[in-house]
């Protein structure tokens, strides 16, 4: 089993027990990804190429557009597109004028420090990428910077998404990760990003088609065909275009100690239940979880309609962190009582 946490490892942990036992420890990941996973991972590659290439205005935009083009549902990759071109126009400018880029997905491994005793676990150490690091010119200061996509409304700091973050895992983790580079950080740029909830419009069937008597045309909210990549594209752009602020919010969220201590002693705490599962062969289920997002992948297997083992639906890897290019590292051997005194 692996022995690094991530924040995908723990977020699947605190949702379910047996869907981290499936995913991290026998290896099993679904050859399908979710729709909201492929188009957040897909806004994640552009996004990428964009700050690898932020002092560069005549190439930035054109880098992101090519790391979408790989998508092939045609209207998949018109959102992708539309959301990147109107982040230019938004943050474009500003961005390289107020910031350097130190580093694009950068990765790290860093020690799970008991926040009891400040002594690093022997089972466990934290793992994950920062989106990027960044320094602002003006004041030499250093941050972490991270972009979400989210279908939840973010146009106010009294939105839940905002004050959600005080609670975030993944901020806390991600300064832990660059501190334990050498970056000293207090502050992370956040760039929230809302997935557009227009979809392409579909032709009305025969049967429902409904028209004027005088002129023999379709009425207004009809269709007789299914509406085109690009006919989607400028009705997409008109309605980001029309109001920004919906899809596009920047807010600089500092990170203090406290917070950290928080994120440390709920870490700490999540590694020794995951190790007293391992060690207990058990793994819970969490029924209230199977269809909070949509059907959980693992759901034909909890209810005994596949075998994970053989379903053509999974693939076996030891590859469980994907998202991360450096070396798996194999867990120690410990008892429960060395890690609680480490």
């Amino acid at each position: 089993m692996s022995n690094l946490l991530t924040y995908s490892r723990l977020r699947s942990y605190r949702a379910c027990a047996r869907k981290h036992h499936y995913r991290y420890e026998l290896g099993y990941v679904p050859l399908i990804q979710s729709e909201a996973l492929r188009f957040g991972s897909l806004i994640h590659k552009g996004l990428e190429a964009w700050w690898l290439a932020l002092q560069s205005p005549e190439t930035r935009l054109t880098a992101a557009l090519a790391a979408v083009a790989v998508e092939s549902d045609p209207f998949v990759r018109v959102r992708a597109e539309e959301l990147l071109i109107a982040y230019e126009v938004v943050y474009g400018e500003e961005t390289a004028a107020t910031y350097d880029v130190l580093g694009v997905e950068v990765q790290f491994t860093a020690p799970l420090i008991n926040p009891e005793t400040g002594k690093p676990s022997r089972t466990w150490l934290l793992g994950g990428k920062d989106d990027a690091i960044a320094q602002h010119r003006a004041s030499g200061r250093v941050l972490i910077v991270e972009h979400k996509t989210t279908a939840d409304a973010i146009d106010t700091d009294e939105d839940g998404y905002w004050q959600r973050l005080a609670l975030d895992h993944q901020l806390s983790g991600y300064v832990v990760g660059a501190e334990a580079l050498g970056y000293a950080i207090d502050e992370c740029l956040y760039d929230a990003i809302r997935k557009p909830g227009i979809r392409p419009l579909q032709a009305t069937p025969p049967e429902s088609r409904k028209y004027v008597k005088a002129t023999n045309a379709l009425y207004a909210n009809q269709r007789d065909h299914d509406e085109t990549p690009e006919e989607y594209r400028a009705r997409l752009r008109e309605d980001i275009q029309s109001r920004p602020a919906r899809y596009f919010q920047r807010r600089i969220v500092p990170r203090m100690q406290s917070q950290i201590d928080e994120y440390l002693f709920d870490v700490w705490s999540l590694g020794r239940s995951i190790r007293e599962a391992e060690i207990a062969k058990r793994a819970p289920r969490n029924p209230e979880e199977c269809l909070r997002m949509g059907r959980c992948e693992y759901w034909n297997v909890c209810t005994s309609a596949h075998d994970i083992t053989t379903s053509a639906y999974f693939k076996r890897t030891d590859d469980v962190h994907p998202e991360l290019s450096f070396p798996d590292i194999t867990a120690k051997e410990e008892t429960l009582e060395s890690q609680h005194s480490a």
